[in-house]
């Protein structure tokens, strides 16, 4: 019985794992209300996971999340509108040269609706990289977006890994909830954190051939 307590039993290792999932998710959704604080709660979010995935977080989930958050709440932020603005453009693009452009225009429209195509697929692959990069090491915003094209670029495959996985995430839990929804449900409440956690494990290994180059 003694074991079945001792708080380094897997089991409730397990269990504090989840309450701390829990915790997180619960700051990252109630920091990011603002909308315009976004930015920063979501890069404290991957700080967490991305020490989480490494068996790092003794500290305690709010003092990481918080200490981040404050630390990176300019430079977040920053990135964060910037990001919005261009997804907006790009969103706006999307819907305009698909619905409202003349027939007339079918070409020119096809050619521009591809290259926007193109340009939302990089935009998706920088905001994936952007945050965990902005959590793991200290740059100017530029060099910080530059680094987020370059990796997503270079690790394409992981990338792929990354994107595919966390969708999959979604849809399972999805999924899950249509078929037990008094159940499932509790999924929702640990979904932002678990698939920042996943894509942490794989943005660690990424990360890990930059760590002596950016001194962290």
């Amino acid at each position: 019985m003694g074991g079945l307590f001792n708080y380094d039993n897997p089991i409730w290792r397990f269990v504090g794992r989840i309450w701390d999932l829990f915790i997180l998710n619960l700051l990252w959704i109630v920091c990011s209300l603002p909308v315009i604080t976004f930015g920063a709660s979501t890069t404290a979010m991957y700080y967490c996971t991305l020490k989480i995935a490494r068996d790092r977080d003794s500290g305690g989930i709010l003092s990481m999340f918080f200490h981040s958050f404050k630390d990176n709440l300019l430079q977040s932020t920053i990135i964060w509108v910037i990001m919005a603005f261009i997804g907006g453009i790009l969103f706006f693009d999307i819907r305009f040269f698909s619905f409202y452009l003349s027939q007339g225009n079918t070409f020119f429209r096809m050619i521009v609706f591809t290259i926007t195509c193109f340009l939302i697929l990089l935009w998706l692959f920088i905001f994936l990289y952007v945050f965990p990069i902005q959590a793991k090491f200290i740059n100017p915003v530029k060099k910080t977006f530059k680094l987020a094209l370059l990796m997503s670029v270079k690790h394409l495959i992981r990338t792929v890994i990354i994107l595919g996985g966390s969708i999959l995430i979604l849809v399972a839990v999805y999924i899950l909830i249509m078929r037990l929804p008094g159940v499932m449900s509790m999924l929702v409440l640990l979904l932002g954190s678990g698939i920042s956690l996943f894509q942490a494990s794989q943005f660690n290994i990424i990360f890990d051939k930059y760590i002596d180059d950016n001194n962290q």
